[in-house]
């Protein structure tokens, strides 16, 4: 019994020790399982006064030129940093853009192209199907009633396979996957460069502000 006791509180104080010794670490010290254990990263907007930010997903909103584009952090994605993009056609004439020409901007000024659709089975499951928080249907409609998000958008036939057209009043949605800790500084942006006008030729870009932090 005295035996058993002992090894009990032995045990203890090799915990007690452990946690203690955690204790004056910066969080660059401490291994990344243990802060993605207890401290899980996760992926909130920055406040912009011309942005529209829906509180319950961390999605950030533009209007552009009559396109509203959203961004909406996937922080249940765990093996990548991942974001699911709206664009919303709000024009009287067809838009294009090319997904390809999307990126990651960090604080430093570094780029990060998303992970190409052929390397996406390295780092994801196999079959694996993004999945939109469920508030995010509610809070678009609160921001604009006329933007139904429900089912799949109108696949349009097109020349260049890059390219994706959206027809006035409808919208197209994808998905960007970056490696994970890609990005080296809290500060990031999402960047959506030149949707165009097929009727003009106006290009307009889109910045989302985002920024990481330990829940």
């Amino acid at each position: 019994m005295k035996n058993e006791i002992h090894y009990r509180v032995s045990l203890l104080q090799i915990l007690a020790l452990f946690c203690l010794a955690l204790i004056p670490l910066s969080c660059s010290k401490v291994p990344d399982f243990i802060k993605d254990t207890f401290q899980p990263e996760v992926i909130i907007p920055v406040f912009d006064p011309d942005a529209y930010i829906m509180p319950q997903t961390g999605t950030v909103g533009y209007l552009r030129n009559g396109i509203k584009a959203m961004a909406v952090p996937l922080n249940d994605v765990k093996a990548v940093d991942a974001f699911g993009i709206f664009i919303y056609n709000g024009t009287d004439h067809w838009i294009s853009f090319k997904k390809k020409d999307c990126q990651m901007l960090d604080g430093t000024g570094n780029v990060t192209k998303p992970i190409d659709k052929s390397q996406e089975s390295f780092y994801l499951k196999k079959n694996f199907r993004p999945t939109l928080p469920p508030e995010f249907a509610a809070e678009v409609f609160r921001w604009d009633k006329s933007i139904r998000i429900q089912g799949d958008p109108a696949v349009l036939p097109r020349a260049d396979i890059e390219k994706t057209t959206v027809m006035p009043r409808q919208h197209a949605r994808f998905f960007l996957y970056f490696r994970k800790r890609s990005i080296n500084y809290s500060s990031l942006r999402i960047i959506v460069p030149r949707v165009t006008s097929d009727f003009n030729d106006q290009q307009t870009t889109f910045v989302f502000k985002f920024k990481v932090q330990r829940g």
